[in-house]
């Protein structure tokens, strides 16, 4: 069973199971899954899903949904997914977990919430980081939150693929926790990308799962 594993700020908050249907998401308590911020819309956005199949759909918030860092209205989702509401993370695994909980559908609020949704800050524009710096490249790589994504051609189509953070880190000497991490990591990706390709193809004749993900242990 699907199954999303809910951080804020980096810290682990719960793992939940996704049934069968809709699982709402936002600030209402109306909700299955309730984020208490202002910056988080009543219900922000809700998952579908039909039998493997789980789709995100933003509710038109007013801060946005990101999934792998770009801004989405509509997204089937992929394992390894993740999903950014404001300050908080979900990570999307097309497995179950023995510790996710299952929520029940939520009662309906009996009073009208008198907060209004409050803007969230700006985000620094798309393609450049905290510092300025480019990201993506010349390759179709971009910088994703948690590593560099790119599209590998295998069998006369692209796979969505991904390189982490500390693969680039241990291997290509990308270390991302600065203000051009980002950019440091693209760059590493572009500079290496023969050997990360191997890497990933590798990879995907090893498990033939999408999209692939190349970590350290990879090389």
């Amino acid at each position: 069973m699907p199954t999303l594993i809910v951080t804020k700020n980096g810290v682990a908050l719960r793992n939940v199971r996704l049934l069968e249907g809709e699982f709402r998401i936002g600030r209402s308590l109306s909700n299955h899954l309730v984020l208490p911020n202002t910056t988080v819309s009543k219900t922000h956005a809700v998952l579908t899903r039909l039998g493997n199949f789980v789709t995100l759909h933003d509710l038109h918030s007013t801060n946005g949904t990101l999934v792998n860092g770009d801004d989405v209205a509509l997204r089937p989702l992929l394992d390894r997914d993740v999903i950014q509401i404001c300050n908080y993370e979900m990570m999307y695994l097309d497995r179950d977990f023995a510790s996710a909980e299952v929520i029940e559908d939520p009662q309906p609020e009996p009073v009208e919430e008198a907060v209004e949704t409050a803007r969230a800050p700006l985000e620094p524009p798309r393609g450049i980081d905290a510092s300025g710096h480019r990201i993506g490249g010349a390759r179709g790589a971009r910088w994703v939150g948690n590593g560099v994504a790119f599209a590998l051609p295998v069998q006369g189509r692209e796979i969505e693929a991904l390189i982490t953070d500390d693969a680039l880190a241990a291997h290509f000497g990308a270390y991302v926790h600065a203000s051009d991490g980002a950019s440091r990591a693209v760059s590493a990706y572009e500079e290496n990308h023969v050997a990360i390709n191997v890497a990933a193809w590798s990879r995907y004749d090893a498990t033939r799962r999408e999209p692939i993900i190349v970590r350290s242990s990879d090389f």
